[in-house]
C-alpha cells in the first residue's frame, strides 16, 4: 500500500474517532469501502490542473484524489467547520502542498470562485440534480464532473435530465467499477442566477 495512503488510514481513524466523520469498522473494509472507491475518480483527471472537491467530510474523495495526484491542485470545500479543521491538520500531516481546504456553502463559493476550475468531484453528498446545481458555478466551460454514485443512479439520472440541460452538462461517460461514476462535461458558461441562494437547490432541485 502506498505509505501516503496508509497515514492517511490512521490519521483518518484518529479523527474519526473525535468527530465521527464515517463508520468506519474494519481497516480493510474502510480501505476498499472508501479509500480504493476515491482513488477511482483519479484516471479521470489526467488534463485537469485544478479540482474541488465538493462536501469533501472526512476528506473523501479530495485527500485521496491529492494523494494519488500531486500535480494537481485541490480545493476541499465543505460548510461544516470541524469537518474543514479535521481535513485541514489530516493534509497538513501528510505533507499535502496541493490541497487547500475551504470552509462554506457551495452556493455562496460557487459564485465566488466562477468556473475557475477544470473539475469536479462530489461523493455522498446529494442527489444528482442539487449536486450538479452546487458543481456547475466552480467548472469552467469545458471541464468535468465527477459523481459518485451507486445502484439507483439511472433514476437520478432520469430525475436529473432538467438540470443537465438548464446547466448546460452533457453527461459523457458512466464508468462501473464496484461503483459508478457519472461523468459529465460541461458545455457552456452558467448564468448567473445558478447556483441559487443557500438551501434552495436542496428544497426546489431544477
Amino acid at each position: 500500500m502506498n505509505k501516503k495512503i496508509e497515514q492517511f488510514v490512521n490519521l483518518f481513524e484518529a479523527e474519526n474517532r473525535k468527530l465521527n466523520l464515517c463508520k468506519f469498522g474494519d481497516r480493510e473494509e474502510f480501505i476498499k469501502r472508501h479509500v480504493m472507491d476515491s482513488w477511482e475518480a483519479g484516471q479521470f483527471l489526467e488534463d485537469s490542473r485544478k479540482v474541488v472537491d465538493l462536501g469533501t467530510g472526512g476528506g473523501l474523495p479530495g485527500l485521496i484524489l491529492a494523494i494519488e495526484k500531486p500535480d494537481i491542485e485541490f480545493t476541499l470545500i465543505d460548510s461544516v467547520r470541524k469537518k474543514c479543521d479535521s481535513v485541514d491538520i489530516m493534509a497538513k500531516e501528510l505533507e499535502l502542498s496541493n490541497v487547500d481546504v475551504v470552509c462554506g456553502r457551495a452556493e455562496e463559493l460557487g459564485h465566488e470562485m466562477r468556473e475557475v476550475f477544470d473539475a469536479a468531484t462530489a461523493r455522498a453528498l446529494a442527489p444528482l440534480p442539487v449536486l450538479l446545481e452546487l458543481a456547475a458555478g466552480f467548472i469552467r466551460p469545458g471541464g468535468l464532473f465527477i459523481a459518485y454514485k451507486g445502484s439507483k443512479y439511472l433514476q437520478e439520472l432520469e430525475e436529473a435530465k432538467n438540470a443537465i440541460e438548464i446547466l448546460g452538462f452533457e453527461l459523457e461517460k458512466i464508468h462501473h467499477y464496484e461503483r459508478v461514476l457519472l461523468i459529465f462535461r460541461k458545455t457552456k458558461s452558467l448564468s448567473s442566477k445558478y447556483p441559487r441562494k443557500n438551501g434552495t437547490p436542496k428544497k426546489r432541485p431544477l
